[in-house]
């Protein structure tokens, strides 16, 4: 991780800007695409207060169209294996001590169904499970075979997603959803990361690197 990098999220074909700040233009010959990866070599911020990041030689990306992943230091108390989950930039970031192992983007709560800030730990792993809520309300919702579960607020977890494609922007009733492919990696590397009594030893620290405010 010698600098930071990040995914688009849908930025419905604008073109990158030669400076921060900038139109987008055909100049940049640079359209990023949804979720396409991108290291960041340098950033800036506009007179509007905007973070731009720098992807490519005269190619910079304004920050409402990316995720940024930038490792953080690891909290007092957590060792071993631990998972990162950060509210403002909707990533996880996989860590065993103080050294980065994976990354990738999530949808977290809606507003009004906030995914709590704190540490916790994984209490729970299940291959796959059924998830339901709001019964009588518009947004009501059952969902079977939720793959690859890990439970570690109550009933909140992380957890496979196949209903959405649509990570880096906050979608759920307060889970972390995640990709299904990302969330086998994660279930699997929780459970290597079990000590000799099979108890998880996977602690998860939700937080915010900005101003977070719940969002409908």
């Amino acid at each position: 991780w010698n600098h930071p990098f990040g995914w688009v999220l849908d930025t419905t074909g604008i073109w990158a800007s030669l400076y921060p700040g900038g139109p987008a233009t055909s100049e940049t010959g640079l359209v990023p695409l949804h979720h396409e990866r991108f290291n960041i070599f340098a950033e800036e911020v506009d007179a509007d207060g905007w973070t731009w990041y720098m992807v490519g030689p005269d190619q910079w990306v304004k920050q409402v169209f990316m995720t940024v992943i930038k490792p953080i230091a690891r909290p007092e108390g957590v060792s071993g294996r631990w998972v990162a989950i950060d509210l403002y930039e909707q990533s996880l970031m996989a860590y065993e001590d103080d050294r980065p192992v994976f990354a990738t983007l999530i949808s977290s709560g809606l507003g009004g169904f906030d995914t709590n800030e704190g540490l916790f730990e994984v209490w729970a792993r299940v291959a796959s499970d059924g998830m339901s809520g709001a019964t009588g309300a518009p947004d009501a919702y059952a969902l079977e075979n939720v793959p690859w579960v890990m439970y570690f607020d109550g009933g909140i977890s992380m957890h496979g997603t196949y209903w959405h494609n649509l990570f880096g922007y906050r979608r759920s009733h307060g889970c972390v959803n995640l990709s299904i492919s990302d969330a086998r990696w994660v279930f699997q590397w929780t459970g290597d990361g079990a000590a000799e009594n099979g108890e998880i030893t996977t602690q998860v620290y939700v937080h915010s690197s900005g101003d977070y405010r719940p969002i409908n």
